[in-house]
């Protein structure tokens, strides 16, 4: 592999003729034969037919006689005069004593040529190696070239010569002189050759040049204060038009500055800026294109542009907004960039650049990776963990393993999670928060609960949550402040004395989750309220079970229900009651004896919408104790009430 550039040399033919006596008076160029000149096969037919050999006969001709010659037209004497021109000859030459007398003698002699090796400098192997495109060759001569699959100059040393290029369809004289007038310019012209040479040389060639012509680039100071300043100057300098005025280089100028929002503004569409100018997105197209390929051709040095691009691949993954903060704050430049558009346009005439901008939810974030798409990335893993828990912590968020992997740094986690619809923090640190999702677990437990009761201890509400067995990974962050928070950011609710939370509305701020066809209350939970509903509010454990059979309520669905749903409330081992509702000193009192008759609850049915009564319970007439809770009554062969106690029912005597 190479290092540096290799020695690269051009190879250059000479006509000579190797005879020592020739008369040296004249210019050596008249000994050349005429087989020798870069004419067309047709001029050159007439120049045999015509017995002219050598250019000492050909230049003594005018035109106007050799006009008269057949099969001599006006091209063929247009590439006489051109060729004769590059010998420094030209027709209606007079020359004394042409021909030599030793012309004779030598044309039995042996004529040949001499091949001068000239070393290439840096700017000529520049120039031989980049892209037929980026040189300042005419569209149509360039168009032509590369249809001929000629991409480099190089190629076309290696492979073309002037008089095919006149026969190549759309590659006139025209053409062919603005290819030649380029050549010359570099000391290059057709018929030199290049040695050592091949595709796998010019590739390193071209590599090594552009690393070096970026170290250059990188090494330049500007003379520009800002970035802005810098951009402007260098369309100003490198786009030239043919034509005058502002319609032309200032149209193509400002097409650049609105396309890739080189004044701080977005990038443009065609379409918009057409309607600027009042043409069609076509023209504007070929405008952008038009002045991006005079910025290739001439690659202006953009060492503040070149500065700000090592700083922020320095700084990735970043905000945009962030890193515009960072070059305002270092003085580089006064206004905001949109990265997307200033990195299409280094591109379009620099090198390709490692980082990509990522958009969504109004933020656009820069990453070194097009995969990164750190938005979709963090809002996608977040969005679960708030659909299943209804609250996260960015403590916990950097570590999940898609976002730790991706080493994204806080800053930017915050930033696009205060882009989500109703995002709040729910603690004074700004590490635990909460935003509006169509389905959110937590909002669906309180759901519940407020649709069963309007008003709801708070202590009881808060412990049935966190006990609940799909909530029980977020009983570190759900404290009962953070829950109060919730509650009130949540629902259209109040507070009373920090014990009871109203519910003026069930339905929550952050979710439309109206629950399986339109009912939040699953269907076995709404059994159990009925039960407490009629039977209630305050039922035992062996009383539910009964009524769950009656209801269709599988035991197993009955005790996860009671256990973790926020509809139900246990007051002891045995006794339930429905979320809200409150024991009160209004029930009315009754008495039982155990030495009375006792029934099997089987014989009995229960009284519906009945009063519910504290139980005192006596034994031959002593008085045993109160039952702790009022208990639902039941009706003896519809003739007498009794009461549950102990899986017997006893008669009751109203007090």
């Amino acid at each position: 592999m190479l290092t540096k550039l290799p020695e690269i040399y051009l190879l250059r033919k000479q006509f000579v003729v190797f005879k020592e006596n020739i008369d040296t008076s004249l210019n050596k160029n008249l000994y050349i034969l005429t087989k020798d000149l870069e004419v067309t096969t047709r001029t050159l037919n007439v120049l045999v037919s015509e017995n002219i050999r050598y250019v000492g006969d050909l230049v003594q001709y005018s035109e106007k006689s050799l006009s008269k010659l057949p099969n001599m037209g006006a091209k063929s004497i247009y590439e006489i005069v051109r060729v004769l021109s590059d010998l420094s000859l030209y027709l209606g030459m007079n020359i004394v004593n042409w021909p030599p007398d030793e012309l004779k003698e030598l044309q039995n002699q042996k004529e040949g040529v001499h091949i001068d090796k000239i070393p290439l400098d840096f700017n000529q192997l520049n120039f031989l190696t980049k892209d037929l495109r980026d040189i300042n060759l005419p569209t149509r001569a360039c168009n032509a070239l590369l249809n001929l699959d000629y991409n480099t100059m190089s190629d076309l040393l290696l492979y073309a010569n002037a008089k095919e290029l006149k026969r190549t369809p759309n590659f006139g004289n025209t053409s062919l002189e603005s290819v030649e007038q380029l050549l010359a310019s570099h000391n290059i012209k057709f018929g030199d050759s290049l040695e050592p040479w091949s595709d796998e040389i010019a590739s390193e060639v071209r590599k090594i040049i552009d690393e070096e012509l970026q170290i250059k680039r990188l090494e330049t100071k500007s003379e520009d204060e800002f970035l802005e300043d810098e951009l402007i100057r260098i369309l100003n300098e490198n786009i030239y038009t043919s034509k005058k005025g502002y319609s032309a280089k200032d149209r193509v100028v400002n097409v650049l500055v609105n396309r890739f929002g080189l004044d701080g503004s977005p990038g443009k569409t065609l379409e918009i800026i057409g309607k600027k100018y009042n043409v069609t997105r076509e023209r504007i197209r070929q405008n952008q294109e038009f002045g991006l390929r005079q910025l290739r051709k001439s690659r202006p040095l953009t060492p503040i542009l070149n500065k700000v691009f090592n700083i922020l691949l320095e700084t990735l993954p970043i905000l945009e907004m962030d890193f515009n903060k960072i070059l305002k704050n270092k003085n580089i430049t006064k206004q905001d960039w949109d990265f997307d558009a200033l990195k299409s346009f280094y591109e379009s005439f620099v090198s390709r650049l490692d980082f990509y901008v990522s958009k969504g939810h109004g933020l656009k974030i820069i990453t070194n990776n097009l995969k990164n798409n750190f938005n979709n990335l963090v809002t996608t893993v977040v969005n679960k963990k708030i659909s299943s828990n209804g609250i996260f912590s960015i403590s916990e968020c950097i570590n999940l393993n898609q976002i730790y992997s991706n080493n994204i740094r806080i800053e930017i986690i915050k930033k696009i999670l205060q882009t989500k619809n109703f995002f709040h923090w729910l603690d004074e640190e700004q590490n635990i928060f909460t935003y509006y999702s169509q389905r959110n677990r937590l909002l669906n437990l309180i759901s519940k609960a407020a649709t069963a009761s309007s008003q709801i201890n708070i202590d009881n509400l808060y412990q049935k949550i966190i006990n609940h067995n799909r909530m029980k990974n977020i009983h570190l962050l759900l404290t009962k402040k953070i829950f109060i928070k919730f509650c009130e950011i949540s629902f259209d609710c109040e507070i009373n004395n920090n014990d009871t939370i109203i519910f003026h509305s069930t339905q929550s701020k952050l979710s439309n989750y109206a629950g399986h066809r339109g009912n939040i209350i699953a269907p076995n939970e709404q059994k159990v309220l009925d039960i407490f509903t009629k039977y209630g509010p305050i039922l035992g454990w062996l009383e539910l079970k009964e009524f769950a059979k009656k209801f269709n309520v599988s035991e197993a669905s009955l005790n996860m229900m009671l256990q973790f749903s926020p509809l139900f409330q246990r007051i002891d081992k045995a006794i339930y009651v429905s979320s809200g509702n409150k024991l009160n000193e209004n029930f009315k009192k009754a008495k039982i004896d155990l030495m009375s008759n006792s029934y099997k609850l089987n014989e009995c049915v229960y009284v519906e919408n009945g009063f519910q009564y504290y139980i005192e319970i006596f034994k031959l007439g002593k008085y045993i104790k109160t039952l702790a809770y009022p208990r639902t009554l039941v009706e003896i062969n519809k003739v007498s009430k009794g009461v549950l106690y102990k899986n017997k029912v006893y008669p009751i005597v109203f007090l």
